[in-house]
């Protein structure tokens, strides 16, 4: 069960990360479908987020989808992790189909996080298992 709460505004002040990838994965299901990849989130119930998360989802959508639409019988995996002023989102390929259109993809959304104090990286671009790095500040976590 995630910790979400709605405010006046109509918008979300806490929501877990999980819930927030799992809305994602949700939402893109039909382009994943298409390209026959699983999406697994393995994301803490635990780590919530605070102000701010409607601006992060933009990112964490268009990072999310970039991988999907560069995948075939893709097996991608998300997990995240919250160190003292930053939060890590990684998004493992393990079958990485295209590691230069999967680099050209993920470094167009690169802009967006900087926008937000945050950073993308990608290693194993041209190897079977890609891991993508998304580290955003602590401000965006509750």
């Amino acid at each position: 069960m995630s910790a979400t709460t709605f405010s006046p505004r109509g918008a979300y002040s806490a929501i877990s990360l999980n819930q927030l990838v799992m809305n994602i994965v949700e939402d893109t299901f039909p382009v994943a479908v298409l390209h026959h990849t699983r999406v697994v989130n393995e994301v803490s119930k635990h780590l919530l987020l605070g102000d701010g998360a409607d601006q992060l989802t933009d990112v964490l959508e268009e990072l999310l989808l970039a991988v999907i639409q560069q995948s075939r019988e893709g097996d991608i995996h998300v997990s995240a992790e919250r160190f003292k002023d930053t939060v890590q989102l990684v998004i493992e390929e393990r079958n990485n189909y295209n590691g230069y259109a999967l680099s050209f993809s993920v470094g167009s959304v690169s802009q967006e996080a900087a926008r937000l104090g945050g950073h993308i990286s990608i290693e194993g671009a041209t190897r079977k298992q890609a891991t993508i790095s998304f580290s955003f500040p602590v401000q965006f976590a509750a």
